[in-house]
């Protein structure tokens, strides 16, 4: 391992089910319910990594918080392609960056495997680990057990990874992106249960994209021009990761699909970026606000992420934390930043205001003399006021992506807990670690040590507990 961040992409074979005992600090009374992660479990086989991280097999984390303490259980979504890699113990299936042996005739025609390993979301008694190529997984979020996939009767293919809950109406909304001869972007609405799809949007060109922003009145997309090229991978000449490729002459496209499915959509152009993550965006007074983290192109990303235990993460070309105001009457577009340092990744808000004007939002970030090294910081900026707050982990703690758990229901925006899982390369094992939201450079409130690692984790969610 060439860096001390390297070992938190390890493997974690084992899968486990103990009360944890090594904690610091008081969990506050407030924090009662379960936090779902998920993301890459396993990254290797015989010996052997992955060719990216987004490769690795999906592993829930469930985190319940109760009277009695602290819980920790994992399980491995129990997909076709666990199953068939597991038995095999070797690359079976064509994945995001990885390939099946025997070049081009081993891999033409295959489509890459759903290793569901991004997110989850509750619907209804279940939980739906998801995954951006195709349907979610349903599991029972008591035991973690697999359920199978959940395609909604055949309504959907590919589900994305970021689904996003109007906190008024309780409708879930969400997209997928499917390949052909045309590239086309399906929204879908689902209420109660029941799953709609709205009109389908048809895309210039075959572009990858990860998430959108829910506002009032819109789903809102950036697409910025990172193009697949679908021939050479459906021929099995490369990999989707391979066949990716950034065309800075084109434009970034901001999408507005009218989210009651009514109407026509919106296309209006702006200089081109790229984007992985909104923290959230509203409309107000004629303009559209979009708060993200935007890198300049695909470059530095895509690089880190193909070799990404190995990579020294360099933050030159990584991501700004950004504020896009466009004006919807004239399509002006004007950009601003923050100063929450560089690497800036995972951004998120109290859940009760997405779609809304919001004040703060939480991120992972470094300082910005630092030069390398995965995030080891979560900051806090108030977009009125400009200032910035920042918890260091460092010099041996890794973090993930910060999640805010409200304290109460109807509380002020920043009356919360911040939930994040840090990685301590000293003693390589996980720690849940609770933030004070108003006072995040404060001490936490507690950390709660694993008896191993968690390999890094990418997103997940906060169930609170039955009042």
């Amino acid at each position: 391992m060439d860096h001390p961040w390297s070992a938190g992409f390890q493997t974690l074979p084992d899968e486990h089910d103990y009360r944890v005992d090594d904690i610091d600090g008081v969990v506050p009374p407030s924090l009662r319910g379960t936090l779902f992660r998920n993301g890459s479990g396993r990254n290797d086989l015989g010996g052997h990594w992955f060719a990216h991280w987004f490769d690795g097999d999906g592993m829930i984390s469930k985190v319940r918080f109760d009277d009695a303490g602290i819980h920790y259980r994992n399980r491995y979504v129990a997909t076709q392609n666990y199953r068939d890699e597991t038995k095999a113990g070797r690359i079976v299936h064509r994945g995001f960056g990885k390939m099946r042996s025997l070049g081009p005739l081993g891999n033409a025609f295959r489509q890459p495997a759903n290793v569901s390993n991004t997110s989850v979301v509750m619907q209804g008694e279940r939980l739906l680990s998801l995954w951006e190529g195709g349907p979610p997984t349903a599991l029972d979020p008591a035991t973690l057990d697999t359920q199978g996939i959940e395609d909604f009767g055949g309504v959907l293919k590919a589900f994305s990874a970021h689904p996003k809950t109007d906190p008024d109406t309780g409708e879930l909304f969400n997209f997928g992106i499917d390949y052909g001869a045309k590239t086309t972007l399906t929204p879908y609405r689902l209420d109660r249960g029941i799953l709609t799809r709205l009109p389908p949007v048809v895309l210039p060109y075959p572009v990858m994209n990860h998430d959108f922003v829910l506002t009032a009145r819109h789903m809102v997309f950036c697409l910025g021009p990172i193009l697949v090229h679908p021939l050479k991978f459906l021929l099995g000449l490369k990999s989707f990761d391979g066949a990716l490729h950034w065309e800075g002459s084109r434009p970034t496209l901001i999408l507005l699909v009218p989210r009651d499915g009514r109407g026509e959509p919106r296309r209006i152009e702006t200089d081109a970026f790229f984007q992985f993550h909104f923290a959230n965006g509203f409309e107000e007074d004629g303009d559209l606000v979009l708060d993200l983290a935007r890198y300049p192109n695909y470059s530095t990303i895509g690089d880190a992420l193909r070799n990404y235990w190995r990579s020294a993460w360099s933050s030159r070309g990584m991501a700004a934390l950004t504020r896009l105001r466009v004006d919807l009457e004239t399509g002006k577009v004007e950009k601003q930043t923050f100063p929450t340092g560089t690497a800036n990744e995972f951004p998120s808000i109290n859940p009760a205001f997405t779609g809304k004007r919001h004040r703060y939002a939480y991120i992972a970030s470094n300082p910005a003399q630092r030069e390398s090294g995965l995030q080891q910081r979560i900051s806090r900026i108030d977009f009125e006021s400009g200032a910035v707050a920042s918890h260091d982990f460092g010099p041996a703690g890794y973090v993930g992506e910060p999640l805010f758990v409200p304290s109460r229901p109807g509380g002020a925006e920043d009356e919360g807990v911040v939930l994040v899982m840090v990685f301590n390369s000293t003693d390589r094992r996980t720690e849940i670690v609770g933030l004070d939201a108003r006072d995040l450079a404060a001490k936490p409130l507690f950390t709660a040590r694993l008896k191993h690692h968690v390999p890094y984790p990418l997103h997940g969610i906060f169930v609170p507990a039955p009042a």
